[in-house]
Formats: structure tokens, C-alpha cells, sequence
């Protein structure tokens, strides 16, 4: 059952009469939509959900119909597109400002409330909606604890499977298969398992690339549960480490204790990646260090909040963030170990548990 309207509206700094989040297909889901209606199963393509202080209804296809009454959500069934336009002119009726994502709203999409709107102004509430979000509730916690479980025991099973001469797409299929043997619905994202030079781009795809002795290897992965997903990263090292290698996985360890140590209620997120960058910009690594220390972890591998040097936000009790420093060193590699970290009330609770040892495989 819905509860989340209630903390959208609070957020509101303009009055409207509805929120009406509406997808488009697959990629283009606003996952904003499965927040406000609460709802576990279903794509909910070219759905709609009309979300009022009062409460949440969808308008749905067929299709998903089952997945939004199983999840005590009202629903208004539609078996063509017709039907679909004739239901949510009636539902939009007499309303004069209706609150849109724009952040997440296709321009066919925009045009399918507009025009089934009837001339009512269309007032975009994203930050409302980003500002609710990144508080979470006690079951969005109790979820995300799961997500971020599965993921650290899959990280805890890594040295078991990932042998030299293993490829990058196998060792990531693997991750992949025993985390959902664990209980997971899926990956968070797709699994990033990269060796040697490739380690040092931070956002690669797995390919046929085999591990070879000397060479790092990174997963950067999280597992998917009741849509909520964590987000780890491990790096380990085919073999003995070099004195480089060590080097550089001592100044990111370093870097990522000082910034989870430096998170509490009221910090500023600027302050958090200071207290990362500034200890691997002291180091040789100067400059390496490329992309910023964290952000929101809930429904969205990439939620709304960030720790970064280029945008602030103040931390607060509830939220949800990544601490994942790294060096990047190109033609060598990189290292990144990333955790997902529960703002409390007097500090912070890490909630993924993997070892952070820099284990050789």
C-alpha cells in the first residue's frame, strides 16, 4: 500500500491540485512511480500514477493491472490506447495545476498529460520528489539492508571463483548467478568485473578480456531486491600485489575510513569528499581521484543526494549514500572500494560488510 504521498506533498513549495507521474517503455521508467504507489512486480509501461495527499491511484494496462492491486493500490484497468487517454481525461478533470517530474518525463509523455489535462498548468515538482526520496522510511531501510547483505556475501565469494585466466563477462555472470541464488531479483546495474588496464575506467562494460597474474581486478556490482539495490565495489589482485598496487589500495582504504568517519546528521557533502580527495591528492596520486566520493543508493543505483566536490548537500538521518573513492591510473589500472553507508542520528552505519583486504586470487 502507498505511503509516500503525504511526505511528497510536505516537501511542495507550490500548490497543485495532483502529481501525475507517467512512463513511457522501457528504459524511460520514472522510478519515482514505484516510490509513491509502493509497488514490487511490473514494468508499468505507458502507466500512469495520479498521486493526491489523500492518496494514490494508477492507470493502468491490462498488462499490469494484477501487480498494482496486488500491492493494495488503486487501479483503473485499460486494454488499448483509447481507453487509456479516455481514463485519464477523466481522472485529470477539473484540475488546474498538475505537478510533473520533468526530470524523468519523455516529451510524449509530457504531451499525454497535457493533453488529457485540458488546459490545467503543468508545474514541474522534481525537487520535491528527489527531496522525499532521499529520506528513507524504516521499510525502505529494512530492504535496502537485504540488498546491501546479498552483495557483500556475493563480494565474500569472489576469491572462490575468480581465477587467472578467467574471463571479465564469466566472472561477472557468476557475481551475477549467486546473488540471485542469495535471494536477489537481479543485478542492481549490470556487473562491472574488469582486469589490468581496464580497471582503470571506472564505468566498464565486462568483455572477453582474460585475468592474467600481476593484474588487478575490480567488481563494481549490487544486488536488486523488492526494487531497492545496493551498490559495492571490491578490487582484488591476480597474484602477488606490486609495491604500486599496494600503494594505491592503502591511499584509497585511507581515503574511504576518513570520509565514512566524517559522515554524520548535518555534515556538509563537501566536506565528506574533502576528507577523501584530500588524502589522495596529498599522496602521488594527485589528480587521479576523478570522479566524486558518493551519492544515493535506494530505488535508483544513482539516487538523489551526492558527496561530491562540485555540489553540496547537507547529510541527513535516513539517507542512503556510497562512499567510493579510487585511483585511476591509465595503461596500469585502478582502484576503487566502495560501501554503502545508513546516516544515523549520531553517525553512520555501514551497511555492506564484505572484507576490505586487499585479497590476491
Amino acid at each position: 500500500m502507498a505511503t509516500k504521498e503525504k511526505r511528497i506533498f510536505a516537501e511542495l513549495k507550490k500548490d497543485v491540485d495532483a502529481i501525475v507521474l507517467r512512463n513511457a517503455t522501457d528504459p524511460h521508467i520514472d522510478q519515482s512511480f514505484f516510490y509513491a504507489t509502493g509497488i514490487i512486480n511490473g514494468l508499468f509501461e505507458d502507466c500512469t500514477a495520479i498521486i493526491r495527499p489523500s492518496g494514490v491511484e494508477v492507470v493502468a494496462s491490462d498488462l499490469e493491472a494484477l501487480s498494482a492491486r496486488n500491492a493494495s493500490v488503486r487501479t483503473a484497468a485499460f486494454s488499448n490506447r483509447k481507453q487509456a487517454i479516455e481514463l485519464l481525461t477523466k481522472k485529470l478533470k477539473g484540475m488546474k495545476r498538475i505537478g510533473i517530474n520533468s526530470r524523468e518525463l519523455t516529451r510524449s509523455s509530457y504531451l499525454a498529460i497535457k493533453k488529457c489535462a485540458k488546459g490545467a498548468r503543468l508545474v514541474d515538482v522534481s525537487r520535491a520528489i528527489e527531496r522525499a526520496r532521499m529520506i528513507k522510511d524504516e521499510d525502505e531501510i529494512s530492504r535496502l539492508k537485504r540488498a546491501c547483505e546479498i552483495a557483500s556475501k556475493g563480494a565474500a565469494a569472489i576469491p572462490s571463483f575468480t581465477k587467472k585466466g578467467m574471463r571479465e563477462t564469466e566472472a561477472a555472470a557468476e557475481l551475477d548467478y549467486r546473488m540471485m541464488k542469495m535471494g536477489a531479483s537481479g543485478a542492481s546495474f549490470p556487473t562491472n568485473a574488469s582486469w589490468g588496464p581496464a580497471t582503470a575506467e571506472p564505468h566498464y562494460s565486462p568483455a572477453d578480456r582474460r585475468l592474467r597474474t600481476g593484474q588487478l581486478a575490480l567488481f563494481d556490482f549490487g544486488a536488486l531486491y523488492k526494487r531497492y539495490g545496493s551498490d559495492v565495489t571490491r578490487t582484488f589482485v591476480c597474484g602477488r600485489p606490486s609495491p604500486k598496487q599496494e600503494r594505491m589500495y592503502e591511499i584509497v582504504l585511507e581515503a574511504q575510513l576518513a570520509a565514512i568517519d566524517s559522515i554524520k546528521n548535518g555534515a556538509h557533502g563537501k566536506a565528506i569528499d574533502h576528507a577523501a580527495r584530500e588524502i589522495i591528492d596529498r599522496s602521488e596520486f594527485k589528480g587521479r581521484f576523478i570522479h566524486g566520493t558518493g551519492h544515493g543508493i535506494g530505488l535508483s543505483v544513482h539516487d538523489p543526494g551526492f558527496l561530491s566536490s562540485q555540489k553540496d548537500m547537507i547529510v541527513k538521518e535516513g539517507m542512503v549514500v556510497t562512499v567510493e573513492p579510487g585511483v585511476y591510473v591509465k595503461g596500469f589500472g585502478g582502484v576503487r572500494i566502495e560501501d554503502d553507508v545508513l546516516v544515523t542520528k549520531n553517525g553512520c552505519r555501514v551497511l555492506t560488510t564484505a572484507s576490505k583486504e586487499f585479497i590476491s586470487l
